[in-house]
């Protein structure tokens, strides 16, 4: 059997008002999936994990892809994938879509089929749907793509890269003693099904100014941006820490925070301009204030998925 290891990094999506849009792929954590194959008569798919995810092929944010990518190539194999998790799951850090990118990128090497990376996020996506029911792109995007990615299109899939050109680090305040059953789903049913024209100039203007940020390298710019008044606020009852943090955050002068994809996770960025730790003494006494263990996590802004021959 041939064999593939494919290394996804965690993400924190959204990034302020850039719902199901913008994503950041991070060292924070990361996911192997390794995949062993060959040619047989019918299409065959097996899982294994070290964690108590779903092993049912459909169910499997890292078989299911792999299942639709196969059948759409005709391509008839037994299958063996091992999840190696290291994200976190349902922390808001794109645990799901992590195992998701490995896998389809892994398949991708193993078998040569010399898919795009536009591709391999249209496959990866429906590892999204097998675990939270709802086939989005954005962390996908950023654990294939790596760095900050913009999705601007699904129907055909299109991601773009946007080019960082202002340095920073990252801080994730991460609750480890909290856990909400099918997280993800229950946090996309909190979102306001109509919104009003101002908040909506208000997002138009943030996500631009986020945008704009990151490719001008203006500090006061990408602060600006990561703002939000619809998703975050729908769904503070699951982090109501989350605007205490932000304000301490930028007490101590991070360039800003936000809500980490559907949180309940915390994203701040810094600079040489931050005093990280009062950030992070602070930050984890207004975790307990709420009855949350906070584990503070230092990274940086990660690569894309990497695929390697198994040894």
């Amino acid at each position: 059997m041939e064999c593939r290891r494919a290394k996804a990094y965690s993400s924190s999506a959204n990034l302020g008002s850039g719902f199901d849009i913008l994503s950041m792929a991070h060292t924070a954590f990361y996911d192997i999936v390794e995949i062993e194959a060959e040619y047989r008569k019918e299409l065959n798919i097996t899982v294994e994990a070290n964690s108590s995810i779903p092993t049912e092929i459909e169910k499997n944010s890292a078989s299911y892809p792999v299942k639709k990518l196969l059948e759409d190539m005709g391509i008839s194999a037994s299958v063996k994938i091992k999840v190696i998790k290291g994200v976190p799951e349902g922390l808001g850090l794109g645990s799901s879509g992590a195992s998701a990118a490995a896998a389809v990128a892994a398949i991708n090497d193993l078998f040569n089929l010399n898919l795009s990376r536009n591709d391999l996020v249209k496959y990866a996506m429906y590892g999204e749907a097998a675990v939270t029911g709802s086939p989005h792109p954005d962390n996908v995007a950023a654990s294939i793509y790596g760095g900050v990615v913009s999705v601007i299109s699904t129907n055909p899939v299109k991601v773009v890269e946007i080019p960082i050109n202002y340095t920073f680090d990252i801080l994730l305040f991460v609750p480890i003693n909290i856990k909400i059953g099918e997280k993800t789903k229950k946090a996309r049913e909190m979102l306001p099904k109509m919104v009003s024209i101002n908040d909506y100039v208000l997002n138009s203007r943030s996500i631009s100014s986020l945008i704009l940020g990151f490719v001008k390298g203006e500090r006061d710019l990408i602060r600006l941006g990561l703002n939000d008044e619809i998703v975050e606020k729908a769904r503070l009852p699951l982090f109501p820490y989350y605007p205490k943090i932000k304000n301490l955050a930028l007490k101590y002068n991070a360039i800003g925070a936000c809500v980490s994809g559907a949180g309940p996770s915390i994203l701040v960025l810094t600079d040489k301009m931050t005093d990280e730790n009062k950030i992070i003494e602070e930050g984890v006494k207004t975790c307990k204030e709420f009855n949350v263990e906070c584990k503070v996590i230092k990274a940086k802004l990660a690569g894309g998925v990497l695929v390697e021959r198994c040894y």
